[in-house]
């Protein structure tokens, strides 16, 4: 048997006594029973392990740094989590899938995400990007805006239509295929969701919507004074009213609406189709698709005479020949501060049109931005004219021009700049013309000293584009303004930038007087990078 056990591998038949046998029996008993008990060890030590383990790893949470942050900076960490990187929320932003993933990290960030009430008022839905959140009639929402607790509601919706084909009404049925069906009663009814629960009705401060006005269906069909805290509309719709009364009057009856966003289209003004409280209105863009429009322009003239509280507009209506008719009636703006407006040329040659600002009476006037690129500088004199004419602007002090490549007189230029002598500060955008005249007309010298272009300027901005070359009248006018004596007849230049100037080319000469310049002026060159 030894000979047996000292062998490794064992060829050729086996003869062992029964004694030998019982020896082997006796070992295998023996083999198994260390077998079992180093298998019970082991199970132990794999028990024993998996406690340490876990042991081990509560005590690395406990020493993890996130624990010692207290909830309420947890809870700020989350608010910067679920907040655009630009600022404003927009209906594409993934604010549902952050809180959802902040939600399902632990027990902890769970219950402080949940308490966490500013996450959950601002609902940002978009059919291309959350399609899948529609199913079911959006009942989730009502859970996920329950968190909000009493916070106001900001509802940023945006539901196109993919294909503009699929769509019928027939005897006030939507008939659609099957999958584009299910997506309308999906909207529907999470809208529903969320409108059906008066808490959340009566919260809703902001509402940024686009798309069909189909899917918007119950928004629409509410009773007036529904909205009663609502502060913001904002509205691109991009199709009729489908089945929808003319007159859309839930926003009318709203007591704290104060701001109002509207993307025209060129077919119909949507003034004419939401009813608004025009009189209590403080904010109002109204941006125009199409400068050739189907309705009358004048729907915006006849809005405008009763906002009597508008302090900041910004409009774009294509020009109409009506605004130049004597029996045209002034509009009024008595608390209008900011007015930001885009000149439409008129495309009739047989009653050229002019812009709403020939009627416009803005006697408060503190800023002024002006698009320009698609007029001709004596048109934009002519409406000037008529605007100060209206009622003086001594208030004006910023004036922004958005340029273009000017074919025109720059006389014409300079004569709209000369009726807003009180401006303080001049931005001119988009340069492609030479300059040189209009800071020719703005140098102060012994002859024109009582009369010289923007007297009271101070800060001036030039942004250029790249084949302008470099406006060498501007360090004379510069130069000019910072020796004068007499300071009250015209005022120093304080700060003068120009964007895009590192491909400007300057004359030896440009270059020194530039050293000449005082150091009461900071003059810079910018890139635009």
């Amino acid at each position: 048997m030894a000979h047996y056990l000292s062998q490794t591998q064992i060829q050729g038949p086996v003869w062992l006594s029964p004694v030998d046998k019982a020896i082997l029996q006796s070992h295998v008993t023996t083999a198994e029973t260390e077998i079992k008990n180093l298998d019970s060890q082991i199970e132990k030590l794999t028990r024993d392990k998996d406690t340490q383990i876990a042991s081990l790893a509560f005590i690395k949470n406990i020493l993890t740094p996130v624990r010692r942050i207290p909830n309420e900076i947890l809870s700020e960490i989350f608010e910067f989590v679920c907040h655009p990187d630009k600022g404003e929320f927009y209906a594409q932003f993934d604010t549902v899938r952050r809180t959802t993933v902040l939600s399902q990290v632990c027990a902890v960030w769970r219950r402080v995400a949940h308490d966490t009430s500013r996450i959950w008022s601002r609902l940002c839905l978009s059919i291309p990007e959350n399609r899948g959140l529609f199913k079911r009639e959006g009942q989730w929402v009502v859970e996920w805006l329950s968190r909000s607790r009493e916070l106001p509601l900001e509802l940023y919706l945006d539901f196109p239509r993919d294909n503009y084909e699929w769509v019928i009404e027939e005897e006030e049925e939507l008939t659609t295929y099957s999958d584009d069906k299910s997506l309308v009663q999906g909207i529907r009814g999470l809208l529903n969701q969320i409108l059906g629960h008066y808490p959340y009705l009566n919260r809703i401060r902001s509402l940024v919507l686009s798309g069909d006005p189909l899917f918007f269906t119950p928004l629409f069909l509410l009773p007036s004074l529904s909205l009663q805290g609502l502060e913001r509309a904002c509205m691109q719709m991009t199709d009729y009213f489908h089945g929808i009364q003319p007159a859309i009057k839930n926003f009318l009856l709203g007591s704290k609406l104060r701001y109002v966003e509207i993307v025209d289209s060129y077919l119909e003004s949507y003034l004419e189709t939401f009813m608004l409280p025009a009189e209590q209105l403080v904010d109002l863009q109204i941006v125009t698709t199409g400068s050739d429009s189907d309705f009358d322009p004048c729907v915006y003239a006849d809005f405008l005479r009763r906002c009597s509280s508008l302090v900041r507009l910004d409009i774009n209506p294509p020009s109409c020949s009506k605004y130049n008719s004597p029996s045209t009636a002034r509009v009024s703006l008595p608390m209008l501060k900011s007015l930001s407006f885009i000149f439409h040329p008129s495309y009739d040659d047989e009653f050229p049109g002019v812009s709403i600002l020939h009627i416009l009476a803005v006697p408060l006037l503190e800023e002024m931005t002006l698009d320009v690129q698609r007029i001709e500088l004596l048109d934009l004199a002519t409406d000037m004219t008529a605007l100060q004419g209206n009622s003086p602007t001594p208030n004006l002090k910023s004036l922004t021009l958005e340029m273009g490549r000017m074919h025109n007189d720059p006389d014409d230029l300079t004569s709209a700049l000369a009726l807003f002598p009180t401006i303080t500060s001049l931005r001119l955008n988009g340069i492609l013309f030479d300059m040189n005249p209009l800071f020719k007309a703005m140098t102060s010298t012994q002859s024109n000293v009582n009369f010289v272009l923007l007297p009271r300027i101070v800060n001036l901005e030039l942004e250029c584009r790249r084949d302008t070359a470099y406006p060498s009248e501007l360090i004379s006018m510069i130069l000019s303004r910072s020796s004068i004596a007499d300071a009250g007849l015209v005022s120093v230049l304080q700060s003068v930038s120009i964007l895009q100037a590192h491909y400007m080319e300057k004359t030896d000469e440009d270059l020194t007087r530039i050293a000449e310049l005082p150091d009461s002026v900071i003059y810079s060159e910018l890139r635009d990078d």
